[in-house]
């Protein structure tokens, strides 16, 4: 009886350690403090609708070696704004972040202004950190949310130093729900390999460079880390206004020929009417990629060279107001219908809601939940079920009791609806794990107990 106690005890203060939450009050220099301080697992939340700024540090923190989530408390309904105001000094580069050796970043419903004294003042959003000298390194996963960025000087996630050729690897980029105007190009891997990228659910519109650039091998030096890719339900408008006008999307496949994949999207208005506005190429006959489902208007050159097309139209989507970055689309658009599965087109937030357009099923799943697995406690194996009233990026990650993640059980995007997954712990110790589902900027924990 003693020793079960004791095992409770245990348990209890473990458990309050596992996904532990810091409050981070506003102001000016408390996000830098907390980044520094903040333990591998730990999740900074920020106050919604307040403001968090840095005047003293050229970033808000470099993260390495542990595992950090800065989100907003609450729904992400209302977004916590972050904003760098530190001055730039001669060729001084400032970022919110940068990422390190088995670093790993998530964020989740927050506003990032660059603006400072209403001009663009950081370089980037993030960026990778090699230490003091180049050396391979791996970073593991960044993950955007339910996010707003703009007022960049140049590109949102970047790997466009040549030092990172042959080094700098990048395991998973996941964006999701997030709009993006005013910066260069969203995701610019030209020297760093990287193994997948998620794009999905988002605006990008006024872009000064590429809308997406990612580069193959022959600059990355990294022959195994080309990524699969996939790009669906966005909306994209005005790329290329700066100087450096390129293509809405170029990529590079390199020699693993692992799946890209561009569909449900609308792009309008490429400046530089030279250029193919998706231009996926460098593989036998320039082919393995699948389009499908698109929409494009004044975008210049169409060359889908050999990959697999279907379904594409070229029209006027009659976007409400792009001025104000307003991409509704007009009641009666040919778009509602137009999309892979028959429902509409593009980034949903410009039509979930409007003109009576609503969500599959979302009569029936009302909310965001994550049952109890049953059995409880199981031997060896349980299953996990949830529901999503919203359609977005989904991960449902299992972890033992020190917070480490152990297995993934899904990292995709779902539908409106109702799941259910199964968890073989055969080749584990009997004891408490927890599951943890995020989807939509929203996070659910439980735990679960295996008996061998």
């Amino acid at each position: 009886m003693k020793k079960m106690l004791l095992f409770l005890g245990v348990f209890v203060m473990m458990s309050s350690m596992l996904f532990s939450q810091t409050y981070v009050a506003p102001g000016d220099g408390t996000l830098h403090a907390a980044i520094e301080a903040a333990v591998d697992g730990e999740v900074l939340q920020l106050v919604p609708g307040a403001e968090y700024s840095e005047s003293g540090w050229g970033e808000f923190g470099t993260i390495t070696g542990k595992s950090i989530t800065i989100e907003v408390e609450g729904d992400g309904s209302e977004k916590a704004i972050v904003k760098m105001q530190t001055e730039r000094e001669e060729d001084e580069t400032i970022v919110f972040f940068y990422l390190g050796e088995q670093g790993s970043l998530t964020l989740r419903g927050l506003e990032f202004d660059g603006a400072l004294d209403g001009i663009p003042t950081p370089n980037y959003l993030i960026t990778f950190d090699m230490g003091e000298f180049p050396v391979p390194t791996l970073v593991k996963k960044v993950r955007i949310e339910n996010c707003f960025i703009h007022n960049l000087m140049e590109d949102v996630i970047a790997a466009g130093n040549a030092d990172m050729m042959y080094n700098m690897v990048v395991d998973s980029v996941f964006v999701d729900n997030t709009i993006i105007t005013n910066t260069a190009t969203t995701l610019y891997f030209k020297y760093a390999g990287i193994n997948y990228i998620a794009l999905t659910n988002s605006t990008i519109y006024n872009i000064n460079s590429y809308g997406l650039r990612i580069a193959g091998p022959v600059e990355s030096g990294l022959p195994d880390n080309t990524p699969t890719v996939l790009i669906d339900h966005t909306t994209w408008f005005k790329i290329g206004v700066g100087d450096d006008q390129r293509e809405t999307i170029q990529g590079e496949k390199g020699p693993l020929l692992n799946p890209w994949t561009v569909s449900n999207s609308i792009f309008v208005n490429q400046i530089n009417k030279t250029r193919t506005f998706i231009n996926i190429k460098d593989t036998p006959n320039d082919g393995n990629a699948t389009i499908a489902s698109i929409c494009f208007w004044d975008i210049g050159q169409v060359n889908f060279r050999e990959h697999t097309v279907s379904d594409t139209i070229r029209m006027y989507p009659g976007f409400a107001d792009t001025t104000n970055g307003d991409f509704t689309l007009p009641a009666g658009s040919p778009l509602f219908t137009f999309g892979t599965d028959g429902y509409p087109i593009g980034d949903p937030r410009w039509y979930i809601g409007v003109y009576g357009i609503d969500e599959e099923d979302s009569p029936v799943i009302k909310s965001f939940s994550l049952k109890q697995n049953y059995p409880n406690p199981f031997n060896p194996t349980t299953t996990i079920s949830f529901n999503l009233e919203k359609s977005g990026l989904t991960t449902l990650s299992i972890y033992d009791l020190m917070g480490k993640e152990i297995a993934v059980l899904v990292e995709e995007d779902l539908k409106v609806g109702n799941y259910q997954y199964d968890f073989d712990a055969t080749d584990l110790s009997s004891g408490i794990y927890f599951y943890r589902l995020t989807s939509s900027g929203q996070t659910l924990t439980k735990k679960m107990m295996f008996i061998e």
